[in-house]
């Protein structure tokens, strides 16, 4: 993992009676004074992932069992835990170069090879893609597609090896534009709007999801399908053709949630996930992931939290306004979803006729 943008540099000293800057040394070499040692923060660095420090000897190249990192306005929390051996989830967490936060989240696929290897490099891909996209001007729209097309590259690429049995992963991607976000997702790893209200942003890949999502009446015989819950997408080698729905949300302020179904899974309604925990958006992802160990912890966790309405720079407010020049004309205004001009349309790019 890159180093942590909290460690400090090495120590350098300043003279207690003129204040000038020294290396080494008791003495100051112009007035004689006492030297003093303090210490610099380091410059924070682009991205962080959950890779190991340590590798697991019968699990090498994937995740810590128990991580947490930050960056400013992003929180990235990781446990293995309490009934699996090793972590399968990994996840990243960037800033762009306008100061745009970037989150990645890859649950690997428990019974294929090496899924906890594919999901690190799918989410290392994804975050180092999307970041040098954004880099180069694209929308956030085009930086994640970027972004999920690397990340099935990549965790594809580890499977190479396995092909009876090659890894395999979902994907969720969150950009932040100020008090909007890009999301981007294959399968059933999630992302939460919490503000005022809590709400899921995305909708996962299964029969069972597409359906509520529709409205269709629980009585309906496709929920009592025994691959209703099934994945429909994946990344990997063996996945179906890449399709990833992508959905640009205007929000009202608070945090952006995205996690693996390690946390998700003990939200019987959205409403659960409020109120967040207290404290910096690194404390509010640790606290989410003891939540879901609190519960069981059944799963591998991974949960990034980002602050929205961010400062933010002249480029982020030219993309936003961009989209909102192309989305005016479209867009109820009672629709949270810009870009889709109803219900129907998202249902359509979600795959929702297939069941």
């Amino acid at each position: 993992m890159p180093g942590s943008p909290t460690a400090m540099q090495g120590p350098a000293k300043h003279c207690t009676a003129c204040g000038l800057a020294a290396d080494v040394g008791r003495y100051c070499e112009v007035c004689g004074g006492d030297l003093e040692e303090h210490e610099r923060p380091a410059e924070t660095v682009a991205w962080l992932s959950s890779a190991a420090t340590e590798d697991n000897p019968n699990h090498p190249g994937g995740s810590d069992d128990h991580a947490s990192f930050a960056l400013p306005g992003i929180g990235a929390s990781t446990d293995v835990g309490k009934r699996h051996h090793y972590n399968q989830d990994s996840l990243a967490i960037a800033l762009a170069e306008d100061g745009r936060k970037i989150a990645v989240v890859c649950d690997g696929v428990s019974g294929a090879s090496d899924s906890e290897r594919a999901s690190l490099a799918g989410v290392e891909a994804a975050v180092t893609e999307i970041r040098a996209a954004l880099g180069e001007g694209l929308s956030a729209e085009d930086a994640s597609r970027r972004g999920v097309n690397a990340a099935h590259s990549a965790v594809a690429a580890v499977g190479k090896q396995y092909p009876n049995s090659p890894p395999s992963s979902t994907y969720v991607s969150a950009v932040v534009e100020g008090n909007q976000v890009i999301l981007c997702w294959v399968g059933d790893s999630r992302a939460y709007w919490a503000g005022e209200k809590a709400r899921s942003l995305t909708v996962d890949d299964t029969i069972h999801a597409r359906l509520e999502y529709q409205g269709v009446d629980p009585r309906d015989e496709r929920y009592k399908n025994p691959y209703a819950k099934a994945l429909l997408a994946w990344l990997g080698a063996d996945a179906p053709a890449l399709n990833p729905n992508l959905l640009r949300v205007d929000l009202e302020g608070g945090h952006v949630v995205v996690c693996s179904d390690g946390l998700s899974r003990y939200f019987n309604d959205d409403s659960d996930l409020l109120p967040l925990p207290d404290g910096s958006v690194g404390d509010k992802a640790v606290a989410l992931t003891r939540k879901a160990l609190a519960h069981g912890g059944h799963d591998n966790i991974s949960v990034a939290v980002m602050e929205l309405e961010s400062p933010g720079s002249n480029q982020v407010d030219a993309h936003e306004q961009d989209h909102a020049d192309q989305d005016s004309d479209q867009r109820d205004e009672s629709s949270p979803l810009l870009g889709v001009s109803s219900e129907a349309e998202y249902t359509e790019l979600l795959g929702g006729g297939r069941p």
